[in-house]
């Protein structure tokens, strides 16, 4: 773990690229568990709403016009757009579309969004390729497998890089998903996460100006892993030694060479790590999501913004350091991300609104004067409790002082949607009929839900891309 000399000469046992491909061709539809099944039809009814509802924003609208007049073979479905387009347009713009609100599923350990990285992709191909259900799960769990890991494997620090998981990890992900679908070789597979590290990217910086980039770190790996795929297919050779190698990925998007090889592979088919990603209930960054749940209890408890004096946040350094500076960003936001971003916001409009969703975020809420008003009441100190447990889980306590002088707290270890805390069937249709009311009718939403809950028995992707076409 980190920390060792660069040794060009070093002999590996076998590169990790090398047992990924060995491992997951390996793997059919009826190895995988129960609960990995079931989770991935969630996440895919999940990502699959974000991305509907965000069809009339800017950013949505630019990406659309530039990439239609790209051209493109109309053999992949941007969602309700109307129209089709090359898998690899199709998997940047519903990949993009699907980061707009950052609403979408996140996991703790890899501390990335994962679903919008890859299912993009695996279903832009899938659709052109009329994959059946079965073989879409599994390349998708392949694909979510990867990328997870991969992030795992810097132990919650790429953060302090200034690297942005979803984009840099989340291309070896839509590639080896997309490498199962083409039907690729071990050693083509091999050859495409090689390929994929020369598409990683991703940085922090869109935070700094409250832009709108960081959509496009899930819309450009989905894309770019359709690429390394399908040039491995064609023999173009990649590094193998890509995660592990003197210079490879691994080493050179670590903080201060703090990472563990070891989590790339350890426990590979015994414990699927993709199944304990965590579902948004709240459209902000998901180290918000313990801060929001401790502020809609408190809310609960009486706690409004004509009594409360003050309020105390207590978390884990990143969540301190991340979502309060720079302060004239975060206690008065100017964007859309500025306030998605910031923990005193979120925890003031909770306060207000006792609610968290889309409309929260959008700039009538966040110039709102009394959720200013309440947003300079919050501070935020580190607790070395949550640090020590950072990244398996981002604890969060908060205190509100009363004007009457009564103090009321909260405590969330877990906040909804996290797998100890999880959403179920029926509570993740109403997200998504919630997201997709205004552009599918009840029908359509209701075959979708059901085709997807059905997914192993579907023949042919393809009439999923029908339904949201």
């Amino acid at each position: 773990m980190g920390n060792e000399k660069i040794n060009f000469g070093k002999q590996i046992e076998k590169p990790v690229a090398e047992k990924y491909a060995e491992f997951f061709t390996g793997v059919r539809f009826e190895d995988l568990p129960d609960e990995v099944i079931r989770m991935t039809k969630i996440y895919m009814i999940d990502m699959f709403g974000c991305a509907i509802r965000s069809k009339e924003e800017h950013q949505v609208k630019a990406v659309v016009e530039v990439m239609k007049a790209q051209g493109g073979n109309p053999e992949s479905t941007v969602f309700v757009q109307g129209f089709k387009t090359s898998p690899m347009h199709a998997a940047f713009i519903n990949g993009t579309m699907g980061h707009i609100y950052d609403y979408d599923d996140d996991h703790r350990e890899g501390t990335m969004h994962p679903s919008v990285a890859v299912m993009p992709a695996v279903f832009a191909l899938g659709e052109k390729l009329k994959v059946g259900g079965k073989d879409y799960i599994r390349a998708l769990v392949s694909g979510l497998e990867v990328m997870i890991r991969v992030g795992e494997a810097f132990l919650g620090k790429s953060y302090y890089q200034g690297f942005h998981p979803t984009g840099t990890c989340g291309v070896f992900g839509s590639a080896m998903g997309c490498s199962l679908l083409l039907g690729l070789t071990p050693q083509q597979i091999s050859w495409a996460l090689g390929l994929a590290g020369s598409f990683s990217a991703g940085t922090l910086e869109w935070g700094t100006e409250g832009s709108m980039q960081k959509p496009l770190q899930a819309g450009q790996p989905a894309m770019s892993g359709i690429v390394a795929a399908s040039l491995a297919q064609k023999n173009f050779t990649g590094a193998r030694t890509i995660f592990e190698g003197p210079m490879g990925f691994i080493r050179a998007h670590s903080y201060k060479d703090t990472f563990d090889y070891a989590r790339l592979t350890d426990n590979l088919g015994s414990k699927w790590e993709m199944k304990d990603t965590s579902i948004k209930v709240h459209a902000c960054c998901r180290f918000n999501g313990p801060i929001a749940d401790c502020a809609v209890d408190l809310y609960r408890q009486g706690v409004r913004a004509d009594n409360v004096e003050k309020i105390v946040v207590k978390t884990c350094n990143f969540t301190v350091q991340g979502l309060t500076q720079p302060r004239d960003k975060k206690y008065t936001p100017q964007t859309h991300v500025d306030a998605q971003f910031s923990l005193p916001y979120t925890t003031a409009v909770a306060i207000c609104r006792n609610r968290t969703g889309i409309d929260e975020y959008k700039k009538e809420t966040f110039t709102d004067p009394e959720i200013l008003r309440v947003t300079s009441l919050v501070t935020a100190e580190v607790d070395p409790e949550a640090e020590k447990v950072y990244p398996k889980y981002y604890p969060a306590t908060m205190e509100a002082t009363l004007k009457d002088g009564r103090v009321f707290t909260s405590h969330v270890d877990y906040p909804k949607g996290d797998p100890e805390n999880p959403v179920n069937f029926d509570e993740i249709e109403v997200k998504f009929n919630q997201l997709t009311e205004r552009y599918l009718n009840a029908d359509k939403r209701k075959k979708f839900i059901e085709t997807v809950k059905n997914l192993e028995q579907v023949k042919d992707i393809s009439v999923i891309a029908e339904i949201i076409g």
